[in-house]
């Protein structure tokens, strides 16, 4: 597990605060909110099992130039770094390998950067070639990847997700200001957000697709011949909108629910469908049951 400290310790807490406040104004219904406040209390308490952090000094070593200064530690050419509390920026350029679980500021890569354990940036992650990552990613602000990036565990994220080329993520993925994919990206979980979630390209979603607005292909080639031969997104779960839902080539498995709804060409609702101010559906859309007209108040996952 990751070495967890205060700090992660307080985000679980306010991602309960969070969940409690959704609640309580009714945007999320009973069995959800049960679920989702024990998941984080099992989590809570597995941080406060991992309390204690590493002491050691994390070890750097690298074949070409290292420049380690009292706000960061840049490195280019092949990196290896022990893990532990770095309590700096850490910039690689070229190839760069994490032994173990690692805490840092800002986090930045250009290359191939490969982490044995978990990563907790108290600042952006940005990483431009292969990312991979065999635990989970915390972040207090933003990640951007471009190129290739793989989280065998969870992503949480206090600011937004974009990744350009291919994602992918082995658990819940969370980002409290917005997600932005442009290229593939598979989700082994719910794919959560309080801010824009836009889609170009194709996105797997094996749990619950949330955000304000919800666009998936929205714009593009929205009329192309050439959506027929590409491959659907698929959202295994429900897609809930607190403002505009859009679905381009899109298969939704579960409800689709949102303020406004629009559901594109080549896409195909299994579930129900609900909407409080509008409604359309594409002559070349597929639904299984004619919408619903909902309450504003009734606007929940």
């Amino acid at each position: 597990m990751i070495n967890l400290n205060k700090h992660e310790i307080q985000m679980y807490e306010e991602l309960l605060e969070l969940l409690e406040k959704r609640f309580d104004d009714g945007e999320i219904d009973k069995s959800n909110y049960a679920e989702l406040k024990t998941r984080y209390l099992q989590k809570l308490d597995t941080v406060k099992q991992n309390q204690e952090m590493q002491k050691e000094a994390s070890k750097i070593y690298t074949s070409g130039v290292k420049s380690v200064t009292e706000r960061s530690l840049t490195a280019a050419g092949s990196t290896r770094i022990s893990g532990g509390a770095v309590r700096k920026d850490i910039r690689i350029a070229g190839s760069g390998k994490i032994d173990g679980d690692v805490e840092c500021n800002n986090l930045k890569s250009a290359g191939s950067l490969k982490s044995f354990g978990n990563i907790l940036a108290h600042g952006d992650v940005g990483c431009a070639g292969s990312f991979k990552c065999a635990g989970s990613l915390h972040g207090d602000k933003d990640a951007k990847f471009s190129g290739s990036a793989k989280i065998e565990g969870e992503v949480i994220v206090k600011g937004r997700i974009s990744a350009a080329g291919s994602f992918s993520s082995g658990s819940l993925t969370q980002a409290e200001r917005g997600v932005k994919f442009s290229g593939s990206a598979k989700i082994h979980g719910s794919l959560l957000s309080q801010g824009l979630v836009d889609i170009a390209g194709r996105v797997v979603v094996e749990g619950d697709l949330v955000g304000e607005d919800v666009l998936i292909n929205k714009g593009r080639h929205a009329h192309g011949h050439r959506w027929k031969k590409l491959k659907p997104s698929v959202i295994a779960g429900n897609i809930f909108g607190t403002g505009e839902v859009y679905l381009g080539n899109t298969r939704a498995e579960g409800d689709v629910k949102g303020l406004k709804v629009e559901i594109g060409p080549y896409s195909k609702v299994e579930g129900a469908i609900y909407y409080v101010e509008s409604i359309e559906i594409n002559n070349k859309a597929h639904i299984e049951s004619e919408p619903v007209q909902i309450k504003r108040e009734d606007l929940k996952l």
